[in-house]
């Protein structure tokens, strides 16, 4: 669901004016896939590893199994906090020497947080590779946690989310989540709310990081020039020997919730308004057809039915899309737009009779088409760099795709039929069981009849929640 990718505190750029260039497919129709080993450390650190020669650069993406998902009941945004602090001070540097560090190297150094891990990145020329796996060894198994700069980023995130009231289309977004999930995995806010982050204490931080950083949760995807037995001897010498307290994840699915409508009274003149239901686990075994049905709906820019009949010919919006969240747990399908105030009902109204339109019909033979030429002429470009690449490589791992996965995309992308696609559409789009969610003016609304649920107040949720598959320091997302 990072806000997971946007709280990742970045220290430089990464490797600014060095060109990150990797050819590491052939063509759109037939993919080649990198080279890559993979191997499990005896403290169950998985390895992916793959040497990439082209450019003299190495990029290292660890992840580590839990993130927001994991937070205890009352206190959100407590991963998010410790993700931010594993760069801001380890055993032997504080964070002013880290930064220095990486300004010498220019590389780059990034941690954080996601709905569903805690991120540790850097990377660095090939030369410095023994030293960009130190700085993220270190990270992982000795941060210090300075209890000023466990004020100093409380109070970064407060104002954060305080300027965050100010975006309607966040403040939906939020208020969205809370409704479709509750109390279960996904419903509290990565960032945390005002109230809980306020509660937060530096011993918190400490006990996240003893429970929930953990070697046997960890995925560390390496790609750069680098011969992959460095790759291995390296991460052995300086992570091999991390012993953790063997805690096991404990995160449960949301229950499926009933169909309400939420409204938050806001004095604006453009409506945000969010409809959606819960949706699947990447790891679904229908992926492939659901991909190609949400880019049929509203994935597909300009050229998909919501779009199309939205913007392009009513003029209610100016953008519109519909996507079905990667996660490990199952997330959330929804329909994002904003409107004027005055033709909320209309755009809702809309947007419903195109999901069932799509649940009882399915998609068309040119819809099919396009839809398929778009996404496997599309996806070399989301591997195109050594950071792209070790992050999609990880998410691979993480969401257990299969070692063939890079190889088959567009083979699987190609192999899925009319008849796949409208099974996929009345299987996972539920039109008569939509969350709605709005925020506007609550009197200008209810002239249109958008009232709330009976019993759900008229106000506003705890602060947003990323997607769960969206860390950008993580690289390219291996959901699209």
């Amino acid at each position: 669901m990072i806000s997971a990718a946007r709280r990742v505190r970045r220290l430089l750029p990464s490797l600014a004016g060095v060109a990150l260039a990797v050819t590491v497919l052939a063509s759109p129709a037939h993919a080649a896939g990198p080279l890559v080993e993979r191997t499990t450390l005896g403290n169950g650190i998985r390895l992916v590893l793959s040497q990439q020669r082209s450019v003299p650069i190495v990029a290292i993406n660890c992840i580590i199994d839990g993130g927001a998902r994991v937070d205890p009941p009352g206190k959100a945004g407590l991963a998010n906090l410790t993700g931010s602090l594993l760069s801001e001070g380890t055993k032997g540097r504080t964070s002013e020497e880290i930064s220095r560090l990486i300004d010498s190297l220019g590389g780059s150094f990034d941690t954080g947080t996601s709905s569903d891990w805690v991120l540790a990145s850097a990377a660095v020329l090939s030369r410095d590779f023994a030293t960009g796996v130190d700085l993220i060894a270190r990270s992982l198994r000795e941060p210090t946690f300075p209890p000023e700069e466990v004020e100093r980023r409380k109070k970064e995130t407060l104002g954060e989310l305080e300027a965050d009231e100010d975006e309607p289309g966040l403040v939906a977004q939020r208020a969205f989540r809370k409704a479709l999930f509750g109390t279960a995995a996904y419903g509290s806010p990565v960032d945390g709310t005002p109230e809980s982050v306020k509660s937060l204490t530096r011993d918190d931080v400490v006990a996240y990081h003893r429970d929930e950083i953990q070697p046997s949760r960890t995925i560390c995807a390496i790609v750069g020039d680098v011969p992959t037995t460095e790759m291995k001897s390296t991460v052995e010498r300086l992570l091999g020997d991390w012993q953790g307290s063997g805690k096991p994840l404990d995160a449960k699915a949301a229950n499926v919730p009933p169909a309400r409508s939420v409204v938050v009274d806001r004095p604006v003149t453009q409506a945000s308004v969010v409809l959606g239901q819960i949706g699947v686990a990447r790891s679904n075994p229908d992926y492939f057809p659901i991909l190609l049905m949400n880019w049929v709906l509203g994935g597909g820019g300009f050229n998909s039915r919501l779009m199309q009949s939205i913007r392009t010919k009513s003029g209610l919006a100016y953008s519109v899309a519909s996507a079905f969240e990667s996660s490990k747990l199952p997330g959330a399908f929804q329909v994002a737009l904003q409107t004027k105030v005055e033709s909320a009902a209309q755009a809702i109204e809309m947007v419903r009779a195109e999901i069932k339109k799509l649940h009882d019909e399915g998609a068309t033979e040119a819809e099919l088409v396009a839809a398929k030429d778009y996404l496997t002429g599309n996806f070399p470009l989301r591997l195109d760099s050594t950071g792209k690449l070790a992050g999609f490589l990880g998410q691979v791992e993480y969401f257990g795709l299969g070692d063939d996965y890079i190889e088959r995309y567009a083979e699987r992308v190609r192999a899925v039929s009319l008849d796949d696609v409208k099974r996929a559409a009345a299987k996972y789009l539920q039109p008569d069981a939509l969350v709605q969610v709005v925020v506007g003016p609550a009197s200008k609304l209810a002239e249109q009849g958008i009232t709330p649920t009976p019993g759900t107040a008229v106000g506003v949720a705890a602060p947003a929640a990323a997607p769960a598959g969206g860390a950008t320091a993580a690289g390219a997302a291996a959901d699209r």
